[in-house]
């Protein structure tokens, strides 16, 4: 099972990486037209997202309709320590959008930091507990039609996404993906938490 996915984290990843800058800025406009439509959107308050690496779909786009209307936008911070798994949330920086191309405008990298994974991280002391958040849009590396999602290995959304299913009140949990990131059946572990939505550049896929 475990050597199962690996191998399919890895062929996965490896297809998402291939898109090019094109196909990535359609996804990225084809998802904030998907993620526009869900029902709820206008009862949103507190958004839980992400800085796209490792050509993961980027949320961007839609992250400026969500803070022209006043959302408040945070990012993820992973505990600093190896084997430390833990995960929380800090408000996002302030968005600008200073480009000549509309297509290319994106959450800004600054002022920000790089984790132990070489991924960005923001600055700051607005802790936002993820039980408190309305949604959470998070990376899938591979998702299929029961809502199972599989993610980068390292344990830290599953976790988070253990405690939120226990508790009487948690975010709205939506995963976000390209198309092609679909597969037919995912092998599954005991603590594997799916999400609640699945949204791509082409639809939705609900639970």
């Amino acid at each position: 099972m475990v050597r199962l996915r690996h191998k399919l984290r890895q062929s996965l990843r490896l297809s998402r990486r291939s898109l090019t800058s094109a196909q990535q800025q359609a996804a990225a406009h084809g998802l904030a037209q998907q993620l526009s439509k869900l029902p709820k959107l206008s009862s949103w308050r507190h958004v839980g997202l992400y800085w796209p690496a490792d050509g993961e779909i980027d949320p961007s786009l839609f992250a400026r309709l969500l803070y022209k209307r006043g959302i408040k936008l945070y990012l993820p911070v992973i505990a600093p320590r190896k084997h430390d798994h833990r995960l929380h949330f800090l408000a996002a920086p302030t968005m600008a959008y200073a480009s000549k191309n509309r297509h290319q405008l994106r959450l800004q990298p600054w002022p920000a930091k790089r984790n132990r994974f070489g991924l960005r991280e923001p600055l700051g002391r607005q802790v936002m507990r993820p039980e408190k958040l309305d949604v959470l849009l998070m990376p899938l590396v591979g998702f299929d039609a029961n809502g199972q999602r599989l993610g980068m290995g390292g344990g830290f959304y599953d976790r988070l996404l253990a405690r939120l299913q226990r508790g009487v009140k948690r975010p709205q949990l939506i995963g976000l993906a390209h198309r092609s990131q679909q597969v037919l059946a995912l092998p599954t572990e005991q603590w594997d938490e799916p999400v609640d939505i699945v949204v791509t550049d082409a639809g939705h896929l609900r639970r």
